[in-house]
């Protein structure tokens, strides 16, 4: 569950990354939050949030050089150019922060954009 901006910028964002790549795979979305808010914990999968309480977080998966619309599991697999061009868009959308892998060197905005472990094979945006 997510806001109703969360979702529009969400749409937003993803429409105009796909009209300026046309070529480029879908990108999925992951988790946003829980229907009531609350603790998303490892018994939702994988690790679980500390954040993703409120319905101004998500998770998008970065586009994969294979083009295979699923998670890139391993760094290797991550269409930089593709991934920082999301990165981007997101930041002119108005994300208060977008988390991204360390290993990946993508940038922005320092007060914006921060490399945070666990962030490899997706880019976390959180809202104003």
């Amino acid at each position: 569950h997510g806001t109703d901006r969360l979702v529009a910028t969400l749409l937003q964002v993803l429409s105009q990354y796909r009209a300026a790549n046309p070529e480029a795979p879908r990108v999925g979305i992951g988790d946003l939050s829980r229907p009531n808010g609350g603790s998303f914990d490892e018994r939702f999968g994988g690790l679980g949030h500390s954040s993703h309480q409120n319905g101004l977080d998500a998770d998008v998966f970065y586009p994969r050089t294979d083009r295979a619309e699923r998670r890139p599991y391993t760094p290797p697999l991550v269409d930089r150019r593709l991934a920082q061009d999301l990165v981007d868009r997101f930041v002119a959308a108005g994300a208060r922060y977008v988390f991204v892998g360390p290993r990946l060197a993508l940038r922005g905005p320092r007060k914006v954009v921060s490399p945070l472990r666990h962030h490899d094979d997706h880019l976390h945006v959180r809202l104003r």
